[in-house]
């Protein structure tokens, strides 16, 4: 119902497990990297354990989406299956006919096509979920599958997904042969505070959203510390926070709908909430006029905080983000003798609780730091008829992706970024900064060593240290234009095709990084390959072909400006 409202044109928190929904955090690459190896190479039974909703089901279809195309596979969901019942089931839904009704005639029809398809090298996968309601029986029927042998390779690779209890019954005395089966072992656990970040931001763009994010960092911090990372409630949070928000006609998720949503999602009563919504309509005229007469915005200590001018709702004065301007900025705050009176604060405070900020980038300079940025990648100047007809999104902003488009670019928008990450991405970036810091947009043009060098609009170089860069990147959207000349998904909500794991393949292997054969399928081996090349780049090395690694690959494999003072290839 929300969709249209927030541009989505699809349900990005629902709880039906997705796989295009799947975020691939460290944990998650490394376990679907390692299910895929242990499935290709015949390892027999796999074992994935995970707290409720941590996203093992998710996981499983992930896993069985990305199998080779001539791979069998069969999803078991109802673990409470007999003996018989847990092979028929198999049969069944890899289309083979009954002969018979008793488990030995079952287990013949079965061990016949299995013998049949590694004849043919295809591999057939079943996928037990909520393992850890099976019978012992149940569990030891899966033993017996284990068995079915050629003389070089196992003919059926089972993965038993499961609860954290599953481990304990796996260590009763009567199922310890199928315990010493297990070949591969992994276990999901919660997100961390910034995965959980990352995570409502891919659900969003894998949904369709093309703009800024409705949540704010603290109402992500919030849904975090609230649902502990689990990915679950995570959807359940966020998913009623969308919904509070647009009953209330609110564009921004703020920390007060995230608290509204968790007390819907409790059942609690929303009494106070509901008041507050009501008080929205009362207050929004104060809030148009304080930000029609120079209601300024500050992000501190996760918060956007309003200062007023000195004619309109006087503050005290507070220290703002470091400033990378040529000369100081001039303070806005008022002296401490306009001080407000006491009955003002509270009303400031109000506005600034209610109030969105205003937009963070003029569009002017916006236009004239991304023409420059193209201009590096495409050496003549767009003419300034085509950037004045540049698009642009609703937030008043340029719409980067579109005009990237046009110069046959790909344009990838990377939040929480440090300064580290970008010198070993190499390429020159767009940093659209929060609405008090000035200026608002720079383009970031060389780093050496520690020193960074930045451009604003008006042609004017800013010097400063890497740490005074992660100060401003703490509050930061980057843009990166590169030429994704093996289609990539670099935004990482595309699951990578068999072709497209087979062109990364190819460049780390003329790279120096992945010896042949050349796999296509992501397995342990190329996760290898992309930790060393991450390692020999400075970027964190979870073995990930994020958009991080993806664009410092880009750089090494395609003519590109750079931001190091060297040449790119």
């Amino acid at each position: 119902m929300y969709e249209p409202f927030f541009g989505l044109d699809s349900s990005p928190f629902g709880l039906t497990p997705n796989p295009r929904f799947l975020f691939r955090s460290s944990v998650h690459h490394e376990i679907l990297s390692l299910l895929l190896y242990g499935v290709t190479t015949s390892k027999g039974v796999m074992l994935l354990l995970g707290d409720v909703g941590t996203g093992k089901t998710t996981l499983c279809r992930a896993l069985l989406r990305e199998l080779p195309a001539e791979a069998e596979s069969v999803l078991v969901l109802n673990p409470h299956l007999s003996e018989t019942e847990l092979v028929g089931a198999i049969l069944d839904d890899l289309g083979l006919e009954r002969r018979g009704s008793t488990r030995g005639e079952l287990m013949t029809v079965l061990s016949q096509h299995l013998l049949a398809a590694g004849g043919e090298g295809k591999t057939v996968v079943v996928v037990v979920d909520e393992a850890q309601q099976m019978s012992v029986g149940a569990l030891e029927q899966v033993r017996i599958l284990s068995t079915l042998e050629a003389p070089d390779r196992k003919l059926l690779q089972i993965v038993l997904a499961g609860q954290p209890e599953l481990e304990a019954k796996l260590a009763r005395p009567e199922l310890r042969q199928l315990n010493q089966r297990i070949a591969v072992r992994s276990r999901l656990r919660p997100l961390s505070e910034r995965e959980t970040f990352r995570y409502v931001e891919h659900r969003l763009r894998a949904a369709g959203l093309a703009g800024s994010l409705p949540f704010t960092w603290a109402a992500t911090a919030r849904v975090h510390r609230y649902s502990r990372g689990v990915p679950r409630v995570i959807n359940l949070v966020c998913d009623r926070a969308l919904s509070t928000a647009f009953a209330g006609r609110k564009r921004n998720v703020d920390v007060d709908t995230v608290k509204a949503a968790i007390r819907s999602v409790e059942g609690r009563p929303l009494v106070r909430w509901a008041r507050r919504v009501a008080a929205v309509a009362a207050v929004t005229v104060v809030a148009a006029v304080g930000t029609t007469l120079g209601l300024q915005w500050t992000w501190r200590s996760g918060w956007f905080v309003s200062h007023a001018s000195n004619s309109v709702l006087a503050a005290v004065a507070q220290p703002a983000a470091p400033t990378l301007a040529p000369t100081p900025r001039p303070s806005s705050a008022p002296e401490p003798s306009s001080a407000p009176k006491p009955s003002s604060a509270p009303v400031a405070a109000r506005v600034a609780a209610l109030s969105p900020p205003p937009p963070a980038v003029p569009l002017d300079a916006h236009r004239r730091l991304l023409a420059e940025l193209i201009t590096l990648w495409t050496v003549q100047s767009p003419p300034r008829s085509a950037v004045a007809e540049w698009p642009a999104l609703a937030d008043g902003a340029v719409d980067i992706a579109s005009v990237a488009d046009r110069y046959r670019l790909t344009a990838t928008r990377l939040p929480w970024v440090t300064a580290a990450e970008l010198r070993a991405i190499g390429l020159p970036a767009l940093l659209e900064l929060d609405g008090v810091q000035e200026p608002s947009v720079l383009l970031l043009r060389r780093i050496a060593d520690d020193a960074v060098t930045l451009v604003d609009a008006t042609g004017a170089e800013h010097r400063a240290q890497l740490g005074e860069l992660d100060s401003k990147l703490a509050h930061a959207v980057v843009w990166v234009l590169w030429r994704n000349v093996d289609q990539l998904p670099a935004d990482g909500a595309r699951p990578m095709t068999r072709d497209t794991v087979f062109a990364v393949a190819l460049r780390l292997h003329k790279l120096g990084y992945l010896a042949s054969p050349l796999p296509r399928l992501y397995d342990i081996r190329l996760t290898e390959a992309v930790r060393a090349f991450q390692r020999s780049t400075g970027l964190p090395t979870d073995g990930i072909l994020g958009p991080r690694t993806t664009l410092a690959l880009s750089r090494v494999v395609a003519v590109a400006p750079s931001i190091s003072g060297e040449p790119s290839k």
